[in-house]
């Protein structure tokens, strides 16, 4: 897989959208992941939260609650 800036060698995926990137244009960002509702007031929200998840920096990222 090609880097989507330049064309080399991609080294990572861009967790929001898919595209390849090389090590030069990965940009991190944080990902929310497997966050649950629930209707009970005493069970909180649960999930995952990655601070450093790769990121092409070309995507847009939208967080919605």
């Amino acid at each position: 897989m090609k880097c989507w800036h330049c064309d080399s060698e991609a080294k990572a995926i861009c967790v929001f959208c898919g595209r390849g990137i090389c090590a030069t244009h990965r940009k991190s960002k944080k990902s929310y992941g497997g966050y649950v509702r629930t209707t009970r007031v005493e069970v909180p929200e649960s999930g995952t939260i990655v601070r450093d998840a790769s990121w092409c920096g070309f995507c847009d990222v939208e967080y919605t609650e």
